[in-house]
């Protein structure tokens, strides 16, 4: 019961029976104490008794209704900060949150413990914002990019970097305002955006990120050099200097010097992995025996092959050897074979 309520009904209460008793004794009644004397009706002198009562019980009342008031709005902050937290979690960032009322200690704490996977597809939360929070994180985690600047996410939380990932997809060139904030090029999205990146820049706009090259990036880089259809140019140095940055092998150098013959001239092709051969020895020679047998430059690949080791350059040794003998081969095939 309210304090008004309270307070109404006890003045009601005893107006009536300060009124039923006066109704048949009007008398009044002298008390005397002590030498002191107080003369009032005997009406008030009944009803006095219960309001003494009543004026004692209202501060009582007041205190634990105060008390109840604390511990409700402490339960209404609990509430509102476990809702955050469960927001928190939901969207995979750090829970920090703290209670002030046992009720919520327990179910905070088994929170931290939990992790969100997917919304039934009968499930329907009754908090409106909690719901669309899923929502939103079941489209992320589909592919889907949303707008999720509002919620503040860190730099490290997998929602937003999934989110960042998405966007690449639909806009390549987010990229570049993704690659502005990397620092370290040996994470996940900074990788993703470096492929993007590959996709539709010049090369001269991919040097201006410090990111070292390895086969799989330098596949890529190869293959719009060798498109005619694209204007991706890239200088032999930068060519030579990639390959020695992922530690190219033998396979990496052949493998160059079957596709690179289309792009360039004799006399260049000649000169690339004469260099390479050069500096790299076994590593590149097979690549470059194979561009001196491509041109059919068939001296001077004897001339190699006469200095070398009986276990060294075997295949190539057939290759010639079989030519001598005037039997067709085609060389590509037989080297992979």
């Amino acid at each position: 019961m309210g304090i008004k309520r309270y307070i109404l009904l006890t003045v009601i209460y005893v107006l009536g029976i300060g009124l039923y008793v006066y109704s048949f004794n009007g008398d009044n009644y002298t008390l005397e104490l002590l030498g002191f004397s107080l003369t009032l009706p005997v009406a008030v002198w009944v009803v006095l008794p219960v309001a003494v009562l009543v004026a004692g019980t209202i501060p009582h009342l007041m205190f634990y209704n105060f008390k109840d008031f604390l511990y409700k709005r402490s339960l209404k902050k609990d509430f509102d900060t476990f809702k955050i937290a469960t927001k928190n979690q939901i969207l995979g960032e750090d829970i920090n949150a703290s209670y002030k009322s046992e009720f919520f200690k327990l179910p905070g704490q088994i929170l931290k413990l939990m992790k969100y996977n997917k919304i039934p597809k009968d499930g329907e939360l009754e908090d409106v914002e909690l719901q669309k929070v899923c929502q939103m994180v079941d489209l992320i985690r589909d592919g889907k990019y949303e707008d999720i600047k509002k919620y503040k996410l860190s730099s490290e939380n997998e929602i937003k970097i999934q989110n960042s990932i998405n966007r690449l997809k639909d806009e390549p060139k987010y990229a570049l305002e993704i690659l502005k904030n990397c620092k370290d090029f040996d994470n996940e999205l900074c990788e993703k955006a470096y492929d993007a990146l590959l996709d539709f820049a010049s090369f001269n706009e991919v040097k201006k990120y410090n990111f070292t090259p390895n086969k799989r990036t330098f596949r890529r880089m190869m293959e719009r050099y060798l498109d005619e259809k694209d204007n991706f140019e890239m200088d032999i140095a930068s060519i030579e200097n990639m390959l020695e940055q992922f530690n190219a092998d033998r396979e990496d150098y052949l493998e160059l010097a079957r596709e690179i013959k289309i792009k360039l001239s004799p006399d260049a092709l000649i000169a690339l992995f004469e260099k390479l051969y050069n500096a790299k020895g076994s590593v590149a020679a097979d690549a470059y025996l194979y561009v001196l047998y491509d041109l059919q430059m068939i001296d001077k690949i004897k001339d190699i092959l006469d200095n070398s080791d009986p276990d060294e350059f075997v295949r190539f040794k057939t290759v010639v050897f079989l030519r001598d003998h005037g039997k067709s081969i085609d060389i590509d095939k037989f080297l992979t074979a």
